[in-house]
Formats: structure tokens, C-alpha cells, sequence
């Protein structure tokens, strides 16, 4: 999603709904800065302001009945998020990646609109500030964004762990974390299996 964005210096009154004006906004394509500066002399308040960000997207019917993720590698130095003027989430910190799943309410095979206010002053309350730093942090989306489609459950992460790799026999033990949009279902107990060896896995 880094075509196609259209973005302002300020939050004019309403500039989270669908419906507003933004033929005056001006396009860009991410990763943006909010403010270019020049190599010396560079004022540091210059790029600390709020400014947002609409994108205006549309996705496919036959998506419809799986999950929806807006992933952002990197806004400095804060985000709110909203979908058709709802909010789906807050950030703070430019340096971490954020996701937000769009809500069930999206409009399928119709447009869509994503805003983004950044706040990029800097935050007492958000590392890297609070106290002195030697480096400049400057502002806007400045990393790339995407969206993320998935079925209902999906991995959400793995967890490997070598066992007893020096003895005569080494196993592995992993452990899959899911992430699931319905409640879990009551599992059946059942017998943990038996270890492995290198031999029984080659």
C-alpha cells in the first residue's frame, strides 16, 4: 500500500471520515517524510507537527469472510488509525512496526477509506526522547505499509527449542502459537508424543 496516498501538514476538522474533502491534499507515495530539511543548519521543530494521511482502497468480495491486518514498519513518532472514520487502534513509537486488524465492518467490493494522524513532536513518554539524544528523528510514515490477508485462524508465531543437542539423543520441541478470530474450541486431552531423535527425523 505505499502508492496512493494523499496527506496534509495539519488535521482539518473531520479529515477521518470517508466522506471528506481531500481533493486539496496533496499525493504521496510511502516512504514519505513530513518535512525535507537540509543537511546543515536543520531546524528540529520544523517536521515536529501533526499531520495525516488517506488512502482510499477497495478490496475484493471474494475476500469477505477473512481477516484483514494494516501493518506499518515504522511511523515517527505516533499513530491513531482509522478505517471509515472508526478508530481501529493507537501507536506510540516510530522505531517498532504496528498492525491493526481492520474491523469486520469493512466494505467489501466498495471504497474504503484508511487515515492515519501522525504526531511526530517529540514525546517524553515515547523512546527514544524523555531525555538527550544526538540524532535527528524527523517525521511522517516513513517505512513502507502493507496490508496482510488471513484466514480466520492463522500461525501468528513458532517457537523452536533444540534439546539435549550434545547428548546421543538430541530432539526438538516446537511450540505453534495460533491467533484465532472465534473462541476456542474445547480440545480432547491427549498423550504428549514421544521425543524424537536426529535418526527418526532425517
Amino acid at each position: 500500500m505505499n502508492q496512493g496516498w494523499l496527506w496534509t501538514s495539519s488535521v482539518p476538522a473531520g479529515a477521518n471520515q470517508p466522506d471528506f474533502n481531500d481533493a486539496a491534499f496533496e499525493p504521496v507515495t510511502l516512504p514519505h517524510s513530513n518535512v525535507f530539511v537540509p543537511w546543515h543548519n536543520t531546524d528540529q521543530t520544523s517536521f515536529q507537527f501533526v499531520s495525516i494521511y488517506r488512502r482510499h482502497f477497495t478490496l475484493p468480495a471474494q475476500l469477505q469472510g477473512r481477516r484483514v491486518f494494516v501493518d506499518f514498519e515504522g511511523v515517527m513518532t505516533a499513530s491513531k488509525v482509522f478505517l471509515n472514520g472508526q478508530s481501529i487502534g493507537e501507536y506510540e513509537g516510530g522505531f517498532t512496526p504496528s498492525s491493526f486488524e481492520l474491523p469486520r465492518q469493512i466494505q467489501w467490493n466498495r471504497e474504503n477509506v484508511l487515515s492515519v494522524e501522525v504526531e511526530s513532536h517529540e514525546l517524553p513518554e515515547v523512546p527514544p526522547f524523555g531525555y538527550e539524544i544526538d540524532y535527528l528523528t524527523y517525521g511522517g510514515i516513513y517505512r513502507e505499509v502493507s496490508l496482510r490477508i488471513t484466514a480466520p485462524t492463522y500461525i501468528e508465531n513458532i517457537q523452536v527449542r533444540c534439546i539435549g543437542v550434545l547428548t546421543a539423543q538430541p530432539s526438538v520441541e516446537v511450540d505453534v502459537f495460533l491467533d484465532s478470530a472465534e473462541p476456542p474450541a474445547q480440545a480432547p486431552a491427549r498423550k504428549p508424543s514421544p521425543r524424537k531423535s536426529t535418526a527418526d527425523l532425517i
